[in-house]
């Protein structure tokens, strides 16, 4: 809960930053604003491989020449999967029989570039994040839990629009992209090297 409360105050801290006053059909064409439902999908991923709608993106910039900007961005996701009984090694010469609910939490931040393709209602855009990911790996098994935080580099390129249909300054985003994060996992038998995802972002846009 500590963890979403700051993830919270810095999306209202976010907002307060990039927040446009104006008026127009866009509140302005200097910057924007996404809050996102966030969807994705692990890519070969050992520790916990099912697909999830857990996560939210937010995400704000100003346009710095007529067509590039240069903001931030904060997204969170969980993805968990779970394991039918199997047999656990818990040492050389210790194991027990379980199931297992593996649960990973991951948290990237950083700077967000986008470069607009044309700047209208309707707005298509190439963009890039760059920035570091926290995680956490949880392998939940009987009364038992084994944890790892982790961080590490995080790199995630993307496609997407913005489309302002009215003139009160609120829109629609979409987004495809496709992350790739350096955190490590090395719990029990399950190792991971690296964090792939695809998915896709849905929410308003001011």
């Amino acid at each position: 809960m500590k963890t979403i409360r700051k993830i919270l105050f810095g999306a209202i801290l976010l907002i307060a930053a990039v927040y446009p006053s104006t008026g127009k059909a866009q509140a302005s064409l200097n910057s924007y604003f996404n809050v996102d439902w966030q969807f994705n999908i692990p890519l070969g991923n050992e520790f916990s491989n099912g697909a999830s709608g857990w996560g939210m993106n937010f995400e704000g910039g100003y346009y710095i020449t007529k067509d590039f900007s240069l903001g931030a961005f904060l997204n969170f996701h969980t993805n968990n999967e779970y394991f039918s009984r199997r047999t656990i090694s818990l040492g050389e010469t210790l194991s027990m029989s379980s199931r297992q609910q593996h649960q990973m939490f991951t948290l990237p931040f950083g700077v967000a570039m986008r470069y607009r393709i044309m700047e209208a209602d309707f707005q298509p855009y190439v963009g890039m994040k760059l920035g570091m990911c926290y995680s956490e790996f949880n392998n939940y098994y009987y009364i038992f839990e084994k944890s790892q935080d982790r961080w590490g580099f995080y790199m995630s390129p993307e496609v997407g629009f913005n489309y302002y249909p009215w003139a009160n300054g609120v829109g629609f985003h979409m987004a495809l992209y496709y992350s790739f994060a350096t955190n490590k996992c090395n719990i029990m038998s399950y190792k991971q090297s690296t964090l792939n995802n695809i998915g896709f972002r849905l929410g308003i846009a001011f």
